[in-house]
């Protein structure tokens, strides 16, 4: 559901935040944990979905470009969900399954059967976004639900294949030529500690000057229980990204919904010199100033992933 992109980009959160406990009048009953997937309405033309994985439950809303992605940990079962994105809203949903296929173990293995399901969640799914800039709220959505039970399965001799939903989430970038156009890479990354955020161009060229650039802009936020990543990319071609890796330079203008530009010059004595113009327009978060005091800039031959 989370969509891909021509960049690497791993969702994978270092830290887990409590969730505040939902209050319940009995006991709750053991369950299976269960991978959910939700398609939510919103308004402002936007679009948003939800997740949930062995690492938490992630609620993303997004545009063409713009991408704003919330984890917190919940209880997702096999009877429903619970979830609190901090004070930005909750969501607190049981499930009504409408047709459930099973997936047995092979022969010889024994075990109880997985299960892939669609239905209805019923509840309160309330989620307003900071500033007000995305507002979902319903009582009802359809979506599905897988729960696996491989790993239990008992297999005489051989192993039970991996669950493809333990896998983390990634983006792919995408930049190998036609056999025979060989490209020579090239990332220009800028990162500020201080506001952990960054700036990253990304492209690759053959020697007639033919290729690709893609520019990518993050702004990473913890607190309130919850992790949030706002993020912007968009795809150019090759010179929009025009890097020399013998003079060490470079010089980036991406598209909009960016403005501005920068250069880069590295520096055989003293720090590399990085100037920037650049404003990158990000969901539920302020804009990214990249030109402010605190981006570091360093250009190599390289992509995410390798060439």
């Amino acid at each position: 559901m989370i969509r891909s992109a021509l960049f690497v980009l791993v969702l994978g959160f270092g830290v887990l935040f409590a969730v505040a406990p939902t209050e319940a009048t009995t006991p709750a009953p053991e369950h299976d944990f269960a991978f959910i997937e939700l398609s939510l309405p919103t308004n402002n033309g936007l679009e948003a979905s939800l997740e949930t994985n062995s690492e938490g439950v992630y609620l993303e809303v997004h545009d063409d470009k713009r991408f704003a992605v919330y984890k917190v940990q919940g209880e997702s079962t096999d009877a429903g969900l619970k979830a609190r994105f901090g004070s930005l809203g909750k969501i607190d949903v049981a499930f009504q399954p409408t047709e459930v296929h099973l997936e047995r173990p092979p022969k010889p293995c024994t075990g109880e059967p997985s299960t892939n399901s669609e239905g209805l969640f019923v509840g309160t799914i309330e989620f307003s976004g900071e500033g007000e800039y995305v507002r979902i709220e319903t009582t009802q959505v359809k979506g599905t639900m897988w729960v696996d039970h491989e790993a239990d399965w008992k297999c005489p001799h051989r192993k039970p294949p991996a669950s493809p939903h333990t896998v983390s989430r990634t983006w792919t970038l995408s930049h190998r030529g036609r056999a025979g156009q060989r490209r020579e890479p090239a990332t220009l990354a800028v990162a500020n500690r201080r506001c952990d955020c960054y700036f990253a161009a990304y492209g690759a060229r053959n020697r007639r000057g033919q290729g690709w650039s893609s520019f990518i802009g993050a702004k990473f936020e913890q607190g309130d229980g919850m992790e949030a990543r706002h993020f912007t990319y968009v795809n150019a071609g090759p010179s929009a990204f025009a890097f020399n890796h013998d003079a060490g330079t470079a010089r980036v203008r991406p598209p909009e919904p960016f403005t501005g530009s920068g250069t880069f010059e590295r520096r055989r004595r003293g720090p590399d010199v990085w100037r920037s113009t650049i404003q990158v327009p990000l969901l539920g978060a302020d804009p990214l100033n990249v030109g402010e005091p605190g981006f570091r800039a360093k250009l190599v031959r390289a992509l995410p992933g390798g060439e």
